[in-house]
C-alpha cells in the first residue's frame, strides 16, 4: 500500500497547465496536489500575413488560435484539431469543423473534405505535421503561418525536487518535444508514472525509466485526464 500521496507534475505552457490542473481537480477533489513546471513558454507573431482572399484557417493547437485572436485576425470558417481548439475558435468568434484525433487525422479529414480555395494553418515553429505539404499533392492550396514559437524553459527547483524524492509522480506529456526534454535530465528518483499522448510520446519519455507508462486511448485532453486520473489512482494504490 502506497503511503505517500502521488504528485501530479504538469509541464505543458502555464495557460493550458492552468486548464488541465481545474480540470483534474473536478476529477480527484481540491485537495490533490500539482506541480506546475511549464518546460515551453509561448511567444506570440506580431504581425498578421496577408489574409485576403483566404477561404478559411486550420488551428492544431489552441495556441495558434490564442496568437491569432492576440493578432486580431479575421474570423473565418476553420479547421481545428480537437474539441479544446474548436472551443477557443468559437469563443473567437469562429465556425470550427472540428477533427478527430491529431493533425495527421485533421490531414485526412480535410482531403476527404476537399475545401476549395486558399487555407492559412496556423502554427507553432514546431510541428508535428506539416499540413501544407501533406494536402499539396491533392491540389488542396494550405499556406503555412508561424504565429508562435516554444521557447524551451527548465525545470523548476520545485519540480526537480519533487522528481528526487521519494512520492510517486504522475507525469502526463502531450508532445514528444516535451518528452524528451524531460529525458535529458537526471533518471527521475522518485517512481514517475507517465501518461504519454501517443506511442512517439512514450519513446521519447522512455529513458526516463517509468514506474508505468500508459498511452492515452486518444490524442486529446479528455482521454488524457481519464488516463492521469487512472494513473493517480494506480500510484496512490
Amino acid at each position: 500500500m502506497q503511503t505517500t500521496a502521488p504528485v501530479i507534475l504538469l509541464t505543458r505552457p502555464a495557460e493550458d497547465s492552468e486548464a488541465f490542473a481545474s480540470a483534474l481537480r473536478d476529477r480527484l477533489g481540491p485537495d490533490v496536489r500539482i506541480v506546475i513546471s511549464p518546460l515551453l513558454s509561448i511567444r506570440l507573431a506580431t504581425a498578421l500575413p496577408d489574409t485576403t482572399g483566404l477561404a478559411g484557417l486550420i488551428f492544431t493547437s489552441r495556441n495558434g488560435v490564442r496568437a491569432w485572436q492576440a493578432m486580431n485576425g479575421p474570423a473565418l470558417p476553420c479547421y481545428c484539431v480537437g474539441e479544446a481548439t474548436a472551443a477557443a475558435a468559437r469563443a473567437a468568434g469562429m465556425s470550427a469543423m472540428v477533427g478527430e484525433g491529431d493533425g495527421a487525422a485533421l490531414a485526412r479529414q480535410i482531403a476527404g473534405d476537399r475545401p476549395t480555395g486558399c487555407w492559412l494553418h496556423v502554427h507553432g515553429a514546431h510541428m508535428r505535421v506539416d499540413l501544407a505539404a501533406e494536402l499539396a499533392p491533392l491540389g488542396i492550396a494550405v499556406t503555412g503561418f508561424e504565429a508562435y514559437a516554444q521557447d524551451a524553459l527548465p525545470l523548476t527547483e520545485e519540480a526537480r525536487a519533487l522528481l528526487s524524492g521519494a512520492a510517486p509522480v504522475i507525469l502526463p506529456v502531450f508532445s514528444p518535444r516535451t518528452g524528451k526534454m524531460l529525458a535529458r535530465g537526471e533518471t527521475p528518483a522518485a517512481p514517475v508514472y507517465i501518461v504519454a499522448l501517443s506511442a512517439a510520446v512514450a519513446a521519447a519519455v522512455a529513458p526516463l525509466s517509468p514506474r508505468n507508462c500508459t498511452i492515452s486511448t486518444q490524442p486529446d485532453a479528455d482521454a488524457m485526464l481519464a488516463a492521469t486520473e487512472a494513473q493517480w489512482r494506480r500510484a496512490a494504490g
